[in-house]
């Protein structure tokens, strides 16, 4: 499953969901006007006066049908995408969840936690803020957001109280499939638009209920009017054609999908029982996947299983995805009894025979990673069962204290301060004085302890500690995270220098911090085509080719020429290479705020290029692993570890 390709498709959707969109809105104006002209003709002059060619067109009155559709319609989307606009924790919330403590002594909320957390780690993603709907005994799931920056997943009761380990998996896996796709944001406008075409049908309710309770107030004037109940009844039947063109909007846009998250599930896990299992349960569960929430409805296309019953379903049929998975299927259905309410003695919510490698394996010091250009190519495009079990072997092998500190505000903090000053072999006395200027003494003491013991680590761990710790920093108060960010960077500028790895947590902080608290706008996508991108292209590859031979120019102008002839295939015009002079940490930052803002096609062909650059030798090494990690992080494409991987299933 190409992440970038399906990322393209989903803007694809996105295009054909305002086509959607847009053709309900001509439906509704025709219908309304067809309510208005019946009116007309009920109060006004009659059919028989005006004639009957006459009666029908009357530009005025069409006029000022579509403006007030317009006016309403897009002001109840508008309304309802500003009331979204804060991200997947907003609909959380309307939706009942409760986000989980981190601290929790739950076993089945440490359980998701855990699973999330791996999940997150394999995929190269912030850790998603994990939420529960405590009054939903049904299994289902969802995930919701705009960017991976502020996505959050939500789980029922049920789903917890219900479902194994391998289920669980299964479920997340399904979900973290539409965080990785480009689905979620789709989603959410979807929630946007169709709201607006809903608000017909509350005006109609609102007159409704005004003409009940004002009594027969609109007949006693007579003189041919309207009632108020006629004119209601009419918006609520207009309304009512706008919701099922809203349920089909949803039918066409999500049954799809969720084939597709399926695939991607099992494909990840490697283990088609883990969700084929909890699709079992739910056809074995007498309330399935059914919510019981009001917004249900609204959500519907946004959950793992089926959340309402319609007759425009925006899930494919149970049995056809458990088939499509399970091929020797029985049809018979599993009892979904709820697991035991204390675990087994010894059991624990990491899975057995989990790896426990220990730190120490993952030092930047060992052996460079040894791989051909298309292995690259495939652990970055696509996230492989190898990088699944990769991300549990990183968290079961992080200390116990380490996870503590990321899943607190004052402790990710400190672990990513630390990270910065361990950097360096030797402690700048700048940068500890600076420190110990800026924080108590306990704090900035806690902090240089701390950082012997993260220095040396390989670029995968640190970087995995880094999405554990982002959930946390979003929890800081809006004054407290701008004190973070300035020392942050007085830290990275106090040697006057700013290493790789600083530079890689600049952009991670950037990319989603500060648009999480609103610090910068999120890109939009401006460039289509590699030929508007040609002098970023070149500073990057440069870039790239430099950190790979950094003793040997002539190297790093051969693996620069090997690797722009990919992207001189499509724009059909020579880069020139760019010396270290040119390629300078903010022309590099200027660059890659470029390519965030172009299409995932094309970000693909400059990461394609950066792979082939680095794998001139063969090898890629820790560094080179963290500089291609934070470009594509970057430009809004995170990548999971690179490793060697085996063939797609």
């Amino acid at each position: 499953m190409d992440f970038f390709d399906h990322q393209e498709r989903a803007r694809r959707r996105s295009r054909w969901l305002v086509l959607y969109f847009l053709l309900a809105i001509v439906g509704l104006i025709a219908s309304l006007y067809a309510v208005v002209l019946a009116a007309y003709a009920w109060s006004g002059p009659g059919v028989e006066k005006l004639g009957l060619a006459s009666w029908w067109w009357q530009p005025e009155l069409l006029g000022l049908t579509a403006v007030g559709t317009l006016i309403v319609v897009l002001g109840g989307s508008g309304f309802k995408t500003m009331q979204l606009s804060g991200g997947g924790a907003v609909l959380a919330r309307e939706l009942g969840g409760r986000p989980i403590d981190v601290r929790t002594g739950d076993f089945d909320e440490k359980r998701l936690l855990n699973v999330v957390e791996e999940m997150a780690i394999a995929s190269g993603v912030p850790v998603p803020e994990v939420y529960v709907l405590n009054e939903e005994s049904a299994i289902n799931a969802f995930a919701a957001g705009f960017t991976p920056s502020d996505a959050v997943i939500g789980v029922t009761r049920g789903t917890l109280k219900r479902l194994s380990r391998e289920e669980l998996q299964g479920v997340i896996a399904h979900e973290f499939s539409h965080i990785l796709n480009g689905d979620m944001r789709l989603n959410l406008r979807l929630i946007g638009l169709i709201f607006g075409i809903l608000v017909i049908t509350f005006v109609g309710r609102l007159l409704l209920r005004g003409a009940y309770y004002g009594g027969s107030a609109g007949r006693r004037e007579g003189n041919g009017k309207v009632p108020i109940f006629a004119v209601g009844l009419a918006l609520v039947v207009v309304g009512y054609l706008g919701y099922l063109c809203g349920q089909l909007i949803k039918a066409a846009v999500s049954r799809q999908r969720e084939f597709l998250a399926d695939a991607s599930a099992v494909q990840f896990t490697r283990n088609p029982d883990g969700i084929a299992g909890a699709l079992k349960k739910i056809g074995g569960l007498a309330m399935g996947s059914a919510l019981r929430t009001p917004m249900a409805e609204e959500a519907s296309h946004l959950f793992f299983g089926s959340a309402v019953t319609s007759a425009f379903a925006t899930h494919p049929p149970l049995e056809e995805r458990i088939r499509r998975i399970d091929s020797t299927w029985n049809g018979q259905f599993t009892a979904a009894t709820a697991l035991p309410g204390h675990p087994a003695e010894g059991e624990s919510p990491v899975p057995s025979g989990a790896a426990t490698a220990g730190i120490s394996a993952f030092s930047a010091s060992r052996d460079p990673l040894r791989l051909t250009e298309g292995e690259l190519l495939e652990s970055m495009g696509h996230l492989h069962p190898e990088q699944i079990a990769l991300g549990r072997t990183l968290h079961e092998s992080l200390p116990e204290d380490w996870v503590s500190l990321a899943r607190t505000e004052p402790g990710a903090r400190d672990l990513l301060l630390a990270l910065l000053l361990g950097q360096d072999e030797g402690l700048a006395d700048s940068e500890v004085a600076l420190l110990r200027l800026r924080l108590p003494s306990r704090e900035a003491s806690r902090i240089t302890a701390l950082q012997g013991a993260v220095a040396g680590l390989h670029s995968s761990v640190k970087l995995a500690l880094v999405d554990l710790s982002i959930p946390s920093l979003r929890r800081l108060l809006p004054e407290e995270y701008d004190s973070f960010r300035a020392l942050t960077k007085a830290l990275m500028s106090a040697d006057r220098r700013i290493n790789l790895f600083e530079f890689t947590l600049e952009k991670i902080i950037r990319r989603h911090l500060d648009l999480y608290y609103r610090r910068q706008a999120p890109p939009q996508v401006r460039h289509h085509s590699p030929i508007t991108l040609e002098n970023e292209s070149a500073i990057l590859l440069s870039t790239v080719a430099g950190v790979g031979h950094p003793d040997d120019p002539s190297q790093a102008l051969g693996a620069f020429r090997h690797a722009a002839a990919i992207i001189e295939d499509q724009t059909k015009r020579p880069l020139r290479h760019c010396g270290p002079d040119q390629c300078a940490l903010p022309a590099i930052d200027r660059a890659l705020d470029h390519y965030a803002e172009a299409a995932p096609s094309v970000q693909r062909l400059l990461l394609q290029a950066c792979a082939r650059a680095i794998m001139q030798d063969g090898q890629i090494t820790s560094q080179e692993a963290e500089l291609i990690r934070a470009m594509a992080d970057a430009m809004g494409c995170p990548i999971p570890p690179l490793m060697r991987v085996g063939d797609p299933p």
